[in-house]
Parts: C-alpha cells; structure tokens; sequence
C-alpha cells in the first residue's frame, strides 16, 4: 500500500475522484502535517484552516482526531477560534526577553526595544489610574496600613497586537501625589516572585490559549535606597511569548 503525507491548501474544501486522498490515521501525523503546513506558510496567518468536514476528508480520520488535533494546536498557539470564521492561523510565536529590573517610566521603551530585537512590534501601554483601598495583600507588599488610599492603573503589553501580557501596578496615593515613586538606578533594587498557574476561562479568552494552559505570574516590588518599598507590580504573561531575563537586581536602563 502507498504511503504519503497528504496535502491540502486553504482553497481546497474536499478531495476530488481523480486525487483521493492518502490516509494519515494517526492523531501524531495529522498534528505533524497541519503544524508544518501553518509554519511553512501554506496555512497563511490570518486566514481560517479548512473546515472540520473537509480535514477529515482529507486525512481520513474520525472528527475525534481532528477536534484533538485542534485543540493542540490551539494550546501551541497557532490558531485561535473566532466565530462565526472557524479556527483562524495565527501569527508564528515570537518571544521577546523583557528586562524586569528596570525604572517603570522606562519600561514602555525596552518593551518596544525588545520586540525589535526580536524583528517584530509591539507596545506597553497604561491605561488611566484610579484610587482605591489597598487589599490586606498589596497593603503587606507596600508595607502599609490596611485599607490605605492607593492609586493602582493598568498596562497591556502587545506583540505584533497581540496581547500577552496585563499588567497592574500600585503605589501608595501619598507617594503618587509627590511623584515619589520611581528611584535612582544606582541605590534602587527589584524584588521579583514568580509561579506558573493555570490559566482561567477569562484569562484564556483575553491571552488567546487554551483554558488550563500555563501563565507566569509574576510580582515585582521596587525599594529605594532606605528599603521602603515604593512600587508594587503584578504582570501575567503568556510564557510563550515572553521570556524574563533577570531577577533580584539593581534598577538599571532598557
């Protein structure tokens, strides 16, 4: 009996008489192919895969494998499902390393710098600040009373516009009000914490992945030079997106 890999392009919907199609019954070898055929192009990013029916035409195998082989997929990254479209080829994972021991003011500036290296784009941007009453836990980091008046805002780091990173950052509301909160390179120190967890339905919807895939939770405090914390920051990042380069460390520049 042949065997062969088969091969199907976007325009195709289903195998004609004169070309029948070449069984590819494991779930590993349709996984292998459709991969492949989304990195090399022949899938294009921003276009949607065949349809369920016609992939299973193609391959030879039960919707079981196809659903599975999806839902790989989707984990890598590579595809994300849009409605109403189908599953849609995203852009190749691209992984900037992002410097953690840096002045906040700065770092919208080594977020682009980074993705540059990496030969893409991409964007740090905070949105408005608010005040609200410290929790017991951002109380603790910033070394405050209990329910103190902090301002907290938030910044979404985007790759080629995708997001991969919220960030959310507090400092107390006295210190906010002097513009007391960044501190010099040469007596500042970052304080990093970091843990991997599951991702959330929410948290899968907004970073594009599979509800359960992991994430980087990460906290970062900042201390001046008499070690009063001065800047509390939790980032979430998709780790597949974002690599972090350093951890207890000196402020220094992007």
């Amino acid at each position: 009996m042949r065997t062969a890999r088969n091969t199907i392009n976007a325009s195709q919907n289903s195998p004609t008489e004169e070309d029948p199609p070449v069984p590819v019954v494991r779930y590993l070898q349709v996984l292998d192919d459709l991969r492949t055929k989304i990195l090399d192009g022949t899938h294009p990013a921003g276009e949607p895969l065949p349809n369920t029916e016609a992939l299973i035409q193609a391959y030879d195998v039960s919707p079981n494998v196809i659903t599975r082989v999806m839902r790989e997929l989707k984990e890598e990254g590579l595809i994300w499902r849009v409605a109403n479209k189908g599953m849609i080829v995203q852009r190749p994972t691209v992984a900037i390393e992002i410097p953690m021991a840096i002045e906040r003011r700065d770092e919208p500036t080594a977020w682009a710098a980074a993705c540059r290296r990496a030969g893409t784009t991409g964007h740090l941007t905070a949105h408005r600040p608010r005040d609200e009453a410290a929790t017991q836990d951002v109380a603790q980091c910033l070394q405050l009373e209990a329910d103190s008046p902090v301002v907290t805002w938030e910044l979404h780091g985007d790759i080629d516009g995708q997001l991969v990173c919220l960030d959310r950052s507090y400092v107390s509301k006295e210190r906010h009000e002097a513009d007391a909160y960044d501190v010099e390179r040469s007596s500042g120190v970052v304080d990093l914490h970091t843990r991997i967890r599951p991702a959330t339905s929410k948290e899968a919807s907004v970073f594009r992945v599979s509800r359960g895939s992991p994430l980087l939770a990460l906290t970062r405090i900042i201390y001046d030079h008499t070690g009063q914390p001065v800047h509390l920051l939790r980032r979430l990042i998709n780790p597949q997106r974002v690599h972090i380069v350093d951890q207890r460390l000196p402020i220094t520049s992007p």
